[in-house]
Order: structure tokens, then C-alpha cells, then sequence
């Protein structure tokens, strides 16, 4: 096989798979290894550098893990905006940026660009989206006031797909 035919083979292939991560993982099933034993966690906030302790009992949250850099972060930012403004009487939502894998200066600027309202909350080596078992950007945790993950989606969604989640939340949460 030439050169130029196996280049574009391998281009064609790594796009698809991109493509079917986005597809396939725009709504995933809750984790059921996570459950309620997580009565929440303690992070630094980007706003003061400060810990905050998030605890589920309060009301019902929305974790959105994400990244400055991640394209479909950056589409989907705009639609958690939206929501959080909607539902942040009946819901909880925190941003949390894996920042072993950012740059703080960055994460300050997709902050801002976005106008996020939200405590932003940095995970310093991964181990809280390790913990909830993430496994692409953006995820979003819909989570119980008992602790446990009732909804996931993994990948950029639909507004419609994700206010039917948080809608879920609001109402049973």
C-alpha cells in the first residue's frame, strides 16, 4: 500500500473514533460502583484557592468535569451556564477542572469567557474523577442528596439531553 492511501486510512479511522466517542458516550448509564458511601468532597476553589467541602446533603448537585483546552468542553459551557442559572434554587452545580492536565492561567480565561457562576473546584491529581471513574470530557455527575449517582453523561450533549437530567434531579433529587 502507497503512503499517501495509508496516511489517509489512519486520519479516516482516528476521526471515527472521535466521532463514536461523542456519539456513544453522549449518555451514559450511572456508575454503579459509586454509590452513596461518597458524602462528598473537598477541593480547591479557582475563584480564592480556598477548600470547600461539598456535601450532597444540601441539594441535589451536578458535578461538569472539564478542561480549558477540551473542544466540547468549551461547546457545552455555555449550555451549563444556562442551566445552572435556571435550576440553582433546586440544584447544586460545580465546575471541576482536572488541573494536573491545565494550566491554572487557562482555566482562569475559559472561566471568564464563559461567565461561569459556579464554583469552579480543582482536582490536583485527577483523584476525585478517578474516584466517580471518568473517563472523557466533559462528564457530568447528577447526584442524589443520599450521595448517589443517579445520572451520567459523558461527551458533549444536547441541551435538550442535559436539562431532561437535571430536570430528573430537581424533581427527585
Amino acid at each position: 500500500m502507497n503512503k499517501k492511501i495509508w496516511s489517509g486510512m489512519i486520519i479516516g479511522l482516528a476521526l471515527l473514533g472521535c466521532i463514536l466517542i461523542v456519539v456513544n458516550n453522549a449518555k451514559e448509564e450511572p456508575q454503579s460502583n459509586i454509590s452513596s458511601s461518597l458524602n462528598g468532597i473537598a477541593l480547591h476553589n479557582l475563584q480564592d484557592d480556598k477548600l470547600m467541602n461539598v456535601a450532597y446533603t444540601d441539594k441535589p448537585t451536578v458535578l461538569s468535569f472539564f478542561t480549558s483546552w477540551c473542544t466540547y468542553c468549551n461547546m457545552d459551557a455555555p449550555k451549563m451556564v444556562a442551566l445552572y442559572e435556571k435550576y440553582k434554587d433546586r440544584v447544586n452545580v460545580y465546575g471541576v477542572n482536572l488541573i494536573d492536565r491545565d494550566e491554572r492561567e487557562e482555566v482562569v480565561k475559559y472561566v471568564e469567557r464563559h461567565e461561569i457562576p459556579y464554583p469552579v473546584l480543582l482536582d490536583a491529581n485527577g483523584d476525585v474523577f478517578r474516584q466517580y471513574n471518568g473517563r472523557g470530557f466533559p462528564t457530568l455527575y447528577f447526584i442524589d442528596r443520599s450521595g448517589k449517582v443517579t445520572d451520567a453523561i459523558i461527551g458533549s450533549s444536547e441541551m435538550d439531553t442535559i436539562e431532561a437530567a437535571f430536570k430528573k434531579l430537581a424533581k427527585h433529587g
